[in-house]
């Protein structure tokens, strides 16, 4: 295996959250289901009263559910489609981290979003000169929204902020890349 096939399956590895969980949670439940299936069925083959339902009730009452109100049949259909649409939609979701992946010369590097945001709060609130407590930054998938609290009595230059954002973005060689927008908020705080 080449190097940066192997650089490459780690970053996926540590960016992309697996759907383990939910397999081995539908996998339990299967088997549990199925065992208890297979309990009862060897309970009505032995003769022996049923733990909870006998497979002849079961199939009765499964065939009988037609004739059954048609509220109750339409809530059973409801609660079973948003279990199917619930599951169509896990195991198609891109299950992302919020990381990022950079290749440096020799090695892979992956850095959490909160880092970057921190990063880029700490570049913009410099830049602007304001506190850092009056930047706020959310990292997306593909885009960073910086917001900054302005300060009476004085200047605030969104221009400079958006220069030094940006080029502390194009430092970075992280995958996928983010676009970034700049935004002074409407409210404002008191200079001491």
């Amino acid at each position: 295996m080449s190097t940066a096939s192997l650089y490459k399956r780690i970053v996926r590895r540590e960016t992309h959250s697996s759907r383990a969980g939910i397999a081995i949670t539908l996998a339990v439940l299967l088997i549990v289901a199925l065992a208890w299936i297979g309990t009862e069925a060897v309970l009505a083959a032995v003769g022996t009263a049923p733990l909870l339902l006998a497979p002849t009730d079961l199939v009765d009452s499964t065939l009988d559910a037609a004739s059954a109100p048609v509220g109750v049949l339409t809530a059973v259909a409801v609660v079973v489609a948003l279990i199917g649409l619930v599951l169509i939609v896990v195991s198609l979701a891109p299950g992302r981290r919020g990381r990022r992946g950079g290749k440096a010369e020799r090695t892979v590097a992956v850095v959490d979003d909160r880092v970057i945001a921190r990063s880029l709060a700490r570049t913009a609130s410099y830049a602007g000169d304001v506190d850092p407590s009056q930047v706020s930054v959310s990292v997306g998938k593909r885009s960073a929204l910086i917001e900054v609290t302005r300060t009476s009595g004085r200047q605030t230059d969104v221009r400079s902020i958006d220069e030094a954002v940006r080029d502390e973005l194009d430092a970075y060689d992280f995958s996928p890349a983010l676009r970034h927008k700049v935004k002074l908020s409407e409210k404002g705080t008191v200079g001491s």
